[in-house]
């Protein structure tokens, strides 16, 4: 056949979809007439029977319409892929998104995009109840080490063969591919790079007279600037610490076990969570927590505290850049910095990647369309360049690293903290259920003052019996 690459069987289906692949790639155009059997049969050397059951068959699926005595047509019906994301739960966000869809329906006027709405926290519950409910969305926005929890329910088609091969190949693939990883397959693309970073009140700091020392700083540096705020005696607090009694308590925590050699899985699956380096992290920030003014809430009034100035540091992914110019009504860089993860081991700064991603759902009936609308807001210059300048994230694409858009402070930071960034191993199933154990670490070693080393090596003998057994 062809110089088509097919995988599939029986051979029906496998020309069936590369004309579907034709169809989404624009090969063969809205209302125009496609190739005549005979001619599609010469082009697969296959049987003209072997054609029309493929044509059939699309022709039933409303993507191709037959006309009497005149051929077969590509159908002016629009196609419609549905979206679940969260970043329209603000008004900003719901612009920005507004925006993308609208900019990817001029490119592909066959197409119509259906945006459902949710929100971080239900995300994962919305997602299982529209899938248990038979109404799964054809592409869903998740963050990368949620892939697994989904993939290992089949809730989830493999990518490797639906996405463009070049939009894969032009991806930081440790820093990125791995996140969405199961069983050696691609589950979900990330939807914009995310290193958590340190993020400072500029303003704060003006009030309190208090200059930041040369980046990165280390923890100690980072302590005599939050012992300084307390000195200065206000209303101001150091840090917000998130407390929300799920997997966030544990992963905004993360990049300070990071500065310290420490973890949660090496890339060999192995637990690691009760290492010395662990212990030592975790001791850091049991005195750190009891010596500052901290703020402790979930993510959402941290944010509206830290916007008001409330509180002097936080920990966040790059999309704070729009929230907070949503919050305050100016620019981010009037008021706010990102700041490299303070350092102990050496001078790197250690993160880990919170990449938002996109999935597409097993249920979905238009796979490849849903392919094309994730190639597209991921990587297609304009589209996808608008949405990661106009949120924050740095561009999956690393030809796209280098533009001029991206050589700002913000931008430059967020970069060099990506050097020393890693994708968080949750690559087996049992990862979100890790996260419970290591939420209750955090929550009994921050505030209940148990003994350390006990703690660590019991989470870490449950954790092995929930990742091995």
């Amino acid at each position: 056949m062809a110089d088509e690459n097919i995988k599939y069987t029986p051979l029906y289906l496998q020309v069936k979809d590369i004309i579907l692949k034709r169809l989404v790639e624009g090969k063969y155009k809205t209302g125009e007439r496609i190739p005549s059997e005979s001619v599609l049969a010469g082009d697969f050397k296959i049987s003209i029977s072997t054609v029309r059951q493929a044509l059939s068959i699309l022709v039933s699926e409303g993507y191709l319409e037959k006309k009497q005595g005149k051929g077969t047509y590509v159908s002016e019906k629009k196609i419609k892929i549905s979206f679940m994301s969260w970043v329209g739960e603000t008004k900003r966000g719901l612009e920005i998104i507004k925006n993308v869809i609208d900019k990817f329906e001029r490119k592909y006027s066959s197409i119509r995009i259906e945006y459902i709405p949710t929100t971080y926290p239900k995300a994962r519950k919305d997602l299982l109840q529209l899938v248990s409910n038979g109404k799964a969305p054809d592409v869903a926005q998740i963050v990368s080490h949620w892939t697994s929890y989904f993939a290992s329910m089949g809730v989830f088609e493999p990518l490797d063969d639906l996405l463009d091969r070049d939009n894969l190949k032009n991806r930081f693939y440790d820093k990125d591919l791995l996140g969405g990883v199961y069983h050696n397959k691609i589950y979900s693309i990330s939807y914009g790079l995310c290193p958590m970073s340190l993020i400072v009140n500029k303003s704060v700091l003006r009030k309190l007279d208090i200059s930041l020392p040369s980046l990165p700083m280390t923890l100690k540096q980072f302590e005599n600037i939050c012992e300084n705020i307390r000195l200065k005696n206000t209303n101001i607090n150091c840090y917000g610490l998130c407390a929300t009694n799920d997997e966030t308590d544990f992963l905004r925590i993360y990049t300070f076990l990071q500065a310290f050699g420490g973890g949660f899985v090496n890339r060999d699956e192995k637990v690691i969570f009760n290492s010395k380096e662990n212990k030592d992290g975790f001791m850091w920030l049991r005195n750190f927590v009891k010596r500052n003014k901290i703020f402790s809430a979930d993510i959402y009034t941290i944010r509206s505290e830290f916007a008001k100035g409330n509180i002097a540091f936080i920990t966040d992914g790059p999309w704070i850049r729009y929230l907070i110019n949503e919050l305050t009504g100016e620019n981010f860089d009037d008021n706010f910095q990102i700041v490299l993860n303070p350092t102990y081991r050496d001078n790197n700064s250690y993160s880990w990647n919170y990449n938002h991603a996109l999935a597409i759902c097993s249920q979905s009936k238009n796979k490849f369309y849903a392919a094309k609308f994730i190639d597209e807001i991921t990587n297609d210059y304009d589209i996808s360049n608008y949405y990661y300048m106009t949120v924050g994230h740095l561009p999956p694409n690393k030809n796209y690293l280098n533009e001029k858009f991206y050589n700002n402070d913000f931008y430059l930071t967020l970069k060099r903290q990506l050097e020393y960034s890693e994708v968080l191993n949750a690559q087996n199933a049992m990862f979100e259920k890790a996260m419970v154990l290591c939420q209750d670490a955090v929550n009994r070693i921050l505030f209940k003052d148990v003994n350390i080393q006990k703690e660590l090596d019991e989470k870490n003998y449950y954790l092995k019996m929930l990742y091995y057994d």
